[in-house]
Order: C-alpha cells, then sequence, then structure tokens
C-alpha cells in the first residue's frame, strides 16, 4: 500500500459510504510467478534493438527449455522485480510524507504518550476495523515503559455511517471532555464488539460518565466536520485507502503491525535520533 495511487476520484474518496476497505495483501505464489512469467515473456518478446541479434523461434524455444530445467530463474526474476517495485513505493511515500508532515506529526489530534516525545507515528483508524481492534493492545504493548514514543491518532471513518458517527462522537468527547477521557472512550470503541450503533455508544458514553446527547449535538459542529475532512484528504496525499495505516518519518506501513514490529521500529527512530547510543 505504501505509495500506492488511490483509483478512487476526489469526490468518492472523500465519500465513506462509497469507499471499500482493503488491508495490506502479498500476491500469493501463484500470482507471484505469473506475473513473473509473463515479465519474462515480454522481456524475451520484444525484438532486439539496433545491433543486437533479434528474436527468433529457435531463440525463444532455448529460453524456454532453460527456464523448465531452471525454474527458479523465474522467482529471481520475480525477486529482483518486487525489490524494485518496492524500492520505488518506498521512495514515493517518503516525498509525501515530508510534504505533509507538519499535518501528521505536529497536528492538534490527540496522541497516545508524552507530548513531546522524540518519536512520533502516527495511527489512521476506524473504530469498526477488525485489524485495528487488534492492533490496540499490541501498540499499548509496544508502548508499554517508554517515555520516547507518542502516537498521533487520525481519525478515518472509511466503513459507512456508523464509522462516521462513531468517530463524530468521539472527537466530541475530545472537544467536551479533553484528551484523556477522548483516549479512554478511544479505547472503549475498538475493544467493543458487534455493530457501533447508537445504542451502543449510549452505552458507552454513559458508563463513561458523559451525557450522549450533549456529545451529539457537540459531534454535529463544524469543527468536527473539518477534522474529518482533513483527515480524509490527508490520506488521500499519502495514498492510504484502508485502516489500520501507520505513519512514521520515513515509511509508510498498510495493515496491522503487532508489537514486535512496532517494537524494532520504534527502537530504531529512538536511535537516529540519539546516534551515539
Amino acid at each position: 500500500m505504501r505509495g500506492r495511487k488511490s483509483v478512487l476520484s476526489d469526490n468518492k474518496y472523500r465519500d465513506e459510504n462509497s469507499f471499500s476497505h482493503r488491508c495490506n495483501k502479498t500476491p500469493l505464489p501463484a500470482a507471484r510467478t505469473a506475473i513473473a512469467a509473463l515479465a519474462l515473456a515480454a522481456a524475451f518478446s520484444t525484438p532486439g534493438s539496433a545491433g543486437e541479434p533479434a528474436y527468433t523461434p529457435e531463440f525463444g524455444a532455448s529460453v524456454r527449455a532453460y527456464l523448465l530445467d531452471n525454474p527458479e530463474v523465474v522467482l529471481e526474476v520475480f525477486r529482483l522485480l518486487e525489490g524494485q517495485e518496492r524500492a520505488k513505493k518506498t521512495q514515493a511515500a517518503s516525498a509525501s510524507i515530508a510534504k505533509v508532515a507538519d499535518q501528521l506529526f505536529q497536528s492538534d489530534d490527540a496522541r497516545k504518550g508524552r507530548a513531546d516525545a522524540p518519536v512520533i507515528a502516527v495511527e489512521f483508524f476506524d473504530y469498526q476495523c477488525g485489524y485495528c481492534k487488534a492492533a490496540l493492545p499490541e501498540l499499548a504493548q509496544a508502548m508499554e515503559g517508554r517515555d520516547d514514543v507518542a502516537v498521533v491518532l487520525k481519525e478515518f471513518p472509511i466503513l459507512g455511517p456508523a464509522s462516521k458517527r462513531a468517530s463524530r462522537i468521539a472527537l466530541a468527547v475530545r472537544a467536551l471532555h479533553g484528551d484523556d477521557a477522548y483516549l479512554g472512550f478511544h479505547n472503549a470503541l475498538l475493544l467493543q464488539k458487534g455493530e457501533l450503533n447508537d445504542a451502543t455508544l449510549s452505552m458507552l458514553a454513559e458508563a463513561a460518565g458523559f451525557d450522549f446527547d450533549a456529545l451529539s449535538v457537540r459531534s454535529n459542529e463544524a469543527d468536527i466536520s473539518a477534522t474529518i475532512a482533513a483527515n480524509w484528504r490527508l490520506a488521500q496525499t499519502l495514498s492510504i485507502n484502508g485502516t489500520p495505516a501507520f505513519v512514521f518519518e520515513d515509511e509508510l506501513v498498510g495493515g496491522m503491525m503487532n508489537a514486535e514490529r512496532l517494537t524494532q521500529k520504534f527502537d530504531l527512530l529512538a536511535k537516529a535520533e540519539k546516534p551515539n547510543l
């Protein structure tokens, strides 16, 4: 997903009801082989340039025989192509991140961790996303006991009206009750199983001591709409089209990261901040 250009138009991208949720997946082995085979076929079916031998049926037959005798070459070519594509995507993602760094890492969004932590990551999430729910304890484990990491939380409701409603109510909690209350409600929403309808939202709000009617009114204010719209535009800039998505200063990772991967990434970034450690 990193650096991948969205196939959706601007208008469709901003309409969460028409947005399809996606997760980062690697091609199946059979698909990988097919891709590599097509690449090889294209390479060997292209006429030679000036001064080079032209393609002949005999040459094609020789290539085919060689590949049948040495199938590992197909995988080798695929690995080369995959590495080149990954490098291109990483470079594109890094360039996109640099353009919107302030909107990502210095934004006014709520964050987990110390406000002035030297290492800052950003998470785009949807409260109804199963992988976002699974990522919650992994992130908590990776951040446990360290004060050098902060994670900015970007509300990105892409799974329909219920997701949008949950995000609006959560942002209303922050507006009326502050960041600590928001973080607690954020966790409660992600821990909740099943659809986040109004009955569930009301139950969670009342359990936390909030007036749900007041939250509902506040959730429709222009500043909350602006926050969600800004996050959608930011996601489009970064070609994020699924949740969760984690953004670091040098990398965009689409899909869930477990505690081990998060810890490794945090450690690398912390070491870069203090190279003599």
